[in-house]
C-alpha cells in the first residue's frame, strides 16, 4: 500500500502540472489554456468569419506549428472599458486556471475617463490576475486603433511595471505595408487580414520567450493609490421618486424622475439594462452634474458601466435623474432607464 501511495502520489496528469507555466507547456506540448479579459477587439470583432479571429488563428498555428493545443475562457463585451472587465472578472468563476491572460482595452476607456483614472482601473485589474493566477503570463495589448498616446502609455508603463508581455499593435499595423482600410473592418475594429497580425505577433512573443526561458514576473508594488479596487454591488437605493421596480430592475421613462444610493466608496459605476428602447440619464453625485449616460443598445444586456473615480473617502450620495431624451441610435420612440444598482470599491 505504501508504494502505491507513493507511486499515484507522484503521477502527472494536467490537472496537477499547476507548477508549469505557459512556456513549460509549449516545450513539453502540454494542454494551454488562456483567457481574454476585452471589449469587442478582444472577442475579434471585424472579421469576417468566426476562424478569422485573432484567438482562433492564434490556436491553429499554435497546433500547426508547435503541436500545442490551447483553448479559451472569454469574459469580452462590445463597447466594454476595464473597469467593466474588472468587475466581471471579480464576479467570474473558471473551471480552469489559464496559463495565459489577454488584457484587450483602451480604445473605449478613452471616452469615458481619463488616462490617470484608466491607470489606476488597469493597474487594478492587472494585479486581480496576478493575484488570482500567480502563474500565469499576462499579455497586455494595445490595440491597433488606440490613438490617445496618454492612454497607450499608462498600458506601456503598467506592463513594465509588472513584467507582462506587452504587445504594441500600433507600430506593427503601421509597418505592415497595407492601409487602414485594408487592415480593418471600419478604421477601428481588425478585419481578418488584421487580425492575423495580432495573432503573429502573439505567436512570435510566445516562442521567444519560450527559447528564453521567460520567467512570470511576480506581484509588484502598486502604482497608484487605488491599487486593488475590490468592487462591491449596491442593490437597495435610499431614496427614489417616480421609479417603479420590475424583474428588469428600477424602471422609469419619465423625465424627472430619479434613483438615489449612498455609498462611501472612491469609485463608481453603475448596473444598467441597456436596450434598443434605452433612454438617457443625468448623474449627479453629491448634487453636482457629474455626467450623461445613454442606455442605448443595439440588443438588450445588462452593463457595468463606469461613472467616475478619485472621489473622497466617506459618504456619498449619487442620483440618476431621467433626462426624457435618447440617442440618435435610439429609433424606438421610447426613452425607458432600467437601473439595477450601483458598483463601488469598499
Amino acid at each position: 500500500m505504501s508504494i502505491l501511495f507513493v507511486f499515484f502520489l507522484n503521477q502527472k496528469t494536467y490537472g496537477n502540472d499547476t507548477h508549469l507555466n505557459v512556456y513549460d507547456k509549449i516545450k513539453t506540448n502540454k494542454p494551454i489554456r488562456y483567457l481574454v479579459i476585452g471589449d469587442s477587439i478582444g472577442r475579434g470583432s471585424g472579421a469576417e468569419t468566426p476562424e478569422e479571429r485573432w484567438f482562433v488563428r492564434l490556436e491553429n498555428m499554435m497546433k500547426q506549428k508547435e503541436n500545442s493545443k490551447i483553448s479559451g475562457d472569454y469574459i469580452v463585451q462590445s463597447g466594454a472599458t476595464a473597469f467593466e472587465g474588472l468587475y466581471n472578472f471579480s464576479q467570474t468563476n473558471l473551471k480552469e486556471p489559464p496559463d495565459l491572460v489577454f488584457i484587450v482595452f483602451g480604445e473605449n476607456d478613452r471616452k469615458y475617463m481619463s488616462s490617470d483614472d484608466f491607470g489606476e482601473i488597469y493597474e487594478a485589474l492587472v494585479r486581480k490576475v496576478k493575484i488570482r493566477f500567480p502563474n500565469a503570463e499576462i499579455f497586455t495589448i494595445t490595440e491597433n486603433s488606440l490613438t490617445f498616446y496618454d492612454f497607450a502609455d499608462q498600458i506601456k508603463k503598467i506592463s513594465r511595471h509588472y513584467g507582462t508581455a506587452h504587445q504594441d499593435m500600433r507600430p506593427v499595423f503601421a509597418k505592415s505595408g497595407l492601409s487602414t482600410e485594408q487592415l480593418t473592418k471600419d478604421l477601428i475594429h481588425p478585419n481578418g487580414t488584421g487580425y492575423q497580425l495580432y495573432a503573429n505577433e502573439i505567436y512570435s512573443q510566445l516562442l521567444r520567450h519560450t527559447i528564453e526561458d521567460k520567467v512570470i514576473a511576480s506581484l509588484s508594488t502598486p502604482l497608484y493609490r487605488q491599487k486593488d479596487l475590490n468592487l462591491i454591488k449596491v442593490n437597495q437605493p435610499s431614496h427614489l421618486y417616480g421609479f417603479s421596480h420590475s424583474s428588469l430592475g428600477f424602471v422609469s421613462e419619465i423625465k424627472g424622475n430619479y434613483i438615489e444610493y449612498d455609498f462611501t466608496g472612491t469609485t463608481l459605476g453603475g448596473i444598467f439594462l441597456r436596450t434598443p428602447e434605452g433612454g438617457k440619464l443625468d448623474v449627479f453625485i453629491d448634487g453636482k452634474y457629474t455626467t450623461t449616460l445613454d442606455t442605448w443598445w443595439p440588443f438588450s444586456k445588462v452593463r457595468y458601466l463606469y461613472i467616475g473615480s478619485g472621489l473622497a473617502d466617506g459618504l456619498h450620495k449619487v442620483r440618476f435623474e431621467t433626462s426624457g431624451t435618447k440617442s440618435l441610435m435610439n429609433r424606438s420612440g421610447k426613452t425607458d432607464v432600467h437601473i439595477f444598482g450601483i458598483i463601488t470599491n469598499k
